[in-house]
């Protein structure tokens, strides 16, 4: 059997932002993904719906699998002919191991490739208003492993101590007191500037800055857990000029998202302009019908007065299907256009069309019964939806007589992929939000419905009472029912709390 490949990839620090546009593309192509503890959320919510996610857990203290069985694993799915990703925090040859797993691959006569990451080690710092270097300041910036015991280890701290360059002690906080230590037994000046760093680059970092002798105690009271890093040097007196990260309504505080991938990247970036920690958290994805369901869909169409959509998938979709069946727009510059909402709306609008009819209130039910009072008699419908979207719709078509088609276009599906990542998301959560129904039954079929769930925050009524029906206790319903108005909800909630 032919090989596959390995791609050894730095997923950065933590902001996914920081992701590099390689790293990206190997993340959506990739059949195996093979990840670590630092590799964010919102980088495997990019994956192919079809990729196999494997947690591999590489933490500070905790070790889900050990290096041994995770060189073992990428060869054993290289050898079943599959391109597979190893996602690594922050960069994969600085303290990464990486080394050691291409060395595994080489070996083995197995294809890889390298995809450099951010590391931590400076882009940590940069996010606290820390330069490693500066003019005047530090010329030189060491970079050392805190795993290592001090006493006995090869790093040498008698020189390290008379160096002017800055020190980042990457994993430094597990054994900070004896690091500290031994750079003053060997004469580092115990008011040199020191900082300790833990979630570097998300929305929930944490930063204590004093000086060398003092920096242990800080750390103690401020009570900073591992991972994370320790920088000494001169340059970290410069972090109070240099802060640039502003705090928001949402600062320090981890919410995850449930919703579609789709769904949840327009939250990520809501949540984001009110300083909040989003976690990509997509339970549910979307699968189109079979080729014969949508051409029929696009026919009829065609030959309608007014399409229906109640989600942005829906728009999406059918446009996406017009390209794909080689139909001519021209063939529907007749049709009427009503969607469920302004999201919907925006969808539509990205294709060169306007809505003809939004209700006020974001619903299936209004958007049936205000729709119903528009149609004029024999005006054809298509309802282009969800295999198992709301039923409201048809009932009310059915009791005013209006002749309509209804095309599954689509089936949502659960992300069962997604269980153990998300019983380890939820720990650390400060708010949980739902945007649809099927969200809902999807969380409550992985995790169920049980005690210690973050506070919940649901998008509407319809799917606040999805929630309930869960057993899950709501803290909030979002008032406007729309991914800004969720953002909002959560802003009132915590303000209130």
């Amino acid at each position: 059997m032919e090989k596959g490949k390995v791609y050894l990839v730095g997923a950065g620090p933590g902001d996914p932002g920081l992701l590099t546009v390689k790293g990206l593309w190997c993340i959506r192509h990739a059949d195996v993904i093979i990840y670590d503890y630092l590799a964010s959320s919102a980088l495997l919510n990019e994956a192919d719906e079809n990729a196999e996610l494997i947690y591999a857990g590489k933490r500070s203290g905790h070790h889900h699998m050990s290096q041994t069985e995770i060189q073992a694993l990428l060869l054993e799915k290289a050898f079943e002919g599959k391109a597979v990703l190893r996602l690594k925090g922050g960069d994969p040859f600085i303290f990464g191991r990486g080394g050691e797993e291409a060395l595994a691959l080489a070996a083995a006569e197995v294809p890889f490739e390298i995809i450099p990451g951010v590391s931590s080690a400076y882009s940590v710092p940069a996010y606290a208003g820390i330069p490693v270097t500066h003019r005047g300041v530090a010329s030189q910036v060491h970079f050392i492993t805190g795993h290592e015991q001090p006493d006995g280890s090869s790093v040498d701290y008698r020189s390290l101590a008379k160096d002017g360059g800055t020190l980042v002690f990457l994993m430094g906080i597990r054994r900070i007191r004896e690091i500290t230590e031994m750079l003053m037994k060997y004469g580092k000046d115990g008011r040199t500037p020191a900082a300790v760093i833990r979630n570097g680059t998300t929305g929930v970092q944490e930063e204590v800055i004093a000086t060398l002798d003092t920096i242990v105690m800080e750390v103690q009271e401020a009570d900073i857990k591992p991972p994370g890093i320790l920088v000494i040097g001169d340059v970290v007196a410069l972090a109070e000029t240099m802060r640039w990260r502003r705090s928001g309504p949402l600062s320090k505080k981890r919410i995850l998202l449930t919703g579609t991938r789709e769904l949840v990247r327009r939250q990520h970036r809501s949540l984001l302009k009110e300083g909040a920690d989003p976690v990509d958290m997509s339970l549910i994805y979307t699968e189109p019908a079979g080729d014969d369901v949508l051409l029929d869909g696009l026919k009829r169409a065609e030959a309608a007065s007014w399409i229906v959509f109640t989600s942005s998938h829906g728009v999406t979709l059918f446009f996406h299907s017009m390209k794909k069946y080689g139909r001519d727009l021209r063939k529907i510059c007749h049709l009427k256009f009503a969607v469920v909402g302004s999201g919907t709306g925006e969808a539509l609008k990205d294709y060169g069309f306007l809505p003809d009819y939004m209700p006020d209130t974001y619903t299936s039910e209004a958007l049936a019964r205000g729709l119903a009072e528009k149609l004029a008699d024999g005006e054809p419908v298509v309802i282009f939806r969800a295999e198992e979207g709301s039923r409201l719709l048809n009932r009310c078509f059915d009791a005013k007589g209006i002749s309509y088609t209804d095309i599954p276009a689509y089936t949502t599906r659960v992300d069962w992929r997604k269980k153990d990542m998300l019983i380890r998301a939820m720990d650390g959560a400060d708010y949980m939000t739902f945007a649809s129904g099927s969200a809902v039954r999807a969380f409550a079929e992985m995790a169920g419905a049980k005690d210690g769930h973050p506070k919940i925050v649901c998008i509407g009524p319809v799917t606040a009472e999805a929630a309930a029906g869960a057993g899950l206790k709501v803290a909030a319903v979002a008032e406007d029912y729309t991914i800004e108005g969720l953002t909002q909800c959560v802003c009132r909630q915590e303000i209130k709390e």
